[in-house]
């Protein structure tokens, strides 16, 4: 099964996820690091978390690069975190970051979605293309969330969302663990994203794009896919359910050739 999201960083990114959620619920109060990530998503910033253990040869360099690549844009903000730092320790632990290799950058979006983790070095290269597009952001978060996600790439912004999706999205068996993500197809914002996925942009039909965690593209389809497809192939996927009498399990085996 194809998947998306293909960086190196999101094996550690999804390690991260959870520490982002937590974050936003935890009771202690608010350390200087967290207020000003906090602070960004306010701005609609991202925020280039950078752990570092010491003022080593790699931790200068890397914030180096960090320093240089934020001050050429307004959407991006750096915050620094020392993981000895007694006031930092519950973001240290929530990330988990006395284990990543140092120096490190955690990118997060605006919606607390992890977009992606750099350990050791890094290029401005790399910290460009982490400021990823509106969309990629919402799928990123659902996905972190453990949600299915159905990306609807509409020819217009007036144009309905597919039948399909809007059924499988009411589906009981869905409803709470699906999310539905509309797109302009003609956004140059997200030809980038669109095109990594597979989705050729500015298509004159809808376009959707089925994908679930931590990461896996179940399929692409055109506006006519119906529920029962959807519900199918994400079944032939191995992320339907753990019910093995879910008639779309029964359904999506009896479709496999059989192995010798």
């Amino acid at each position: 099964m194809k998947r998306i999201f293909n960086q190196t960083t999101i094996a550690l990114t999804m390690t991260l996820v959870s520490a982002c959620f937590a974050m936003a619920q935890s009771a202690h109060a608010a350390s200087p690091a967290e207020r000003a990530i906090r602070a960004a998503a306010d701005n609609n910033q991202f925020a280039f978390v950078m752990f570092y253990r010491g003022n080593d040869a790699a931790t200068k360099a890397m914030h180096g690069t960090l320093q240089s690549a934020v001050a050429k844009r307004q959407d991006a903000v750096v915050v620094p975190v020392q993981i000895g730092d007694v006031s930092e320790q519950a973001l240290v632990k929530q990330f988990d970051a006395t284990r990543m290799p140092m120096p490190a950058i955690a990118t997060i979006a605006p919606n607390g979605a992890v977009c992606s983790v750099f350990p050791r070095r890094v290029t401005e290269q790399q910290l460009a293309a982490a400021i990823v597009s509106p969309g990629q952001t919402q799928i990123l978060k659902a996905l972190q969330d453990r949600k299915l996600v159905l990306l609807c790439a509409q020819p217009t912004a007036g144009s309905p969302v597919p039948v399909g999706v809007q059924q499988f999205q009411a589906d009981k068996l869905y409803s709470n663990r699906t999310e539905v993500v509309t797109v302009l197809a003609n956004d140059p914002a997200e030809t980038e994203f669109l095109t990594k996925i597979g989705v050729k942009p500015g298509q004159p039909t809808p376009v959707v794009a089925f994908m679930a965690p931590p990461g896996v593209m179940v399929g692409t389809f055109n506006a006519n896919v119906s529920f029962n497809m959807l519900a199918e192939k994400l079944a032939a996927a191995g992320k339907c359910c753990d019910d093995e009498n879910c008639k779309h399990h029964q359904s999506a085996t009896a479709k496999q050739p059989s192995r010798r």
